[in-house]
């Protein structure tokens, strides 16, 4: 059986980590011709802030967001590949799960984190989630 990856999903932040995800993602998807997807979850905004501060903080933390993923765009374009973006709102283990649904993608390639609380020991608690929950394969990286 041969497996090949059409969608990969990588969601990245500003860590080592992420950086070496993106590695491996690009590696799979140029040897298989595959599409990737960046996301970056800017984290749950509290219900308390409301109206036109909420959303102003939230066009800033997307702003700050699209800052963070350049350098991640410009290398895989460089690697001759177009990425599609995605930027939310939430906890990031609930936004990679529900994003790599939604998306139909059939492969997570993201970094691994340690010593983040007692579930992270091993691995952070987001790819523990992600490990949890997904419904694809999820390639975690150092």
């Amino acid at each position: 059986m041969e497996l090949t990856f059409r969608k990969i999903l990588v969601p990245v932040d500003n860590s080592e980590h992420s950086r070496n995800a993106l590695r491996y993602a690009l590696g799979l998807a140029k040897s298989q011709g595959s599409h990737l997807t960046l996301l970056h979850s800017v984290g749950r905004i509290p219900m308390l802030i409301g109206g036109e501060p909420r959303k102003e903080l939230l066009r800033e933390l997307v702003r700050e967001a699209e800052k963070l993923m350049a350098p991640y765009v410009k290398k895989i374009r460089e690697a001759g590949i177009e990425p599609a973006l995605i930027i939310k709102e939430g906890r990031p283990g609930e936004v990679i799960v529900q994003e790599a649904k939604a998306g139909d993608h059939d492969l997570i390639v993201m970094g691994s984190r340690g010593l983040s609380d007692l579930q992270g020991v091993i691995m952070g608690s987001d790819a523990h989630r992600v490990l949890s929950a997904a419904h694809c394969p999820v390639l975690l990286t150092r």
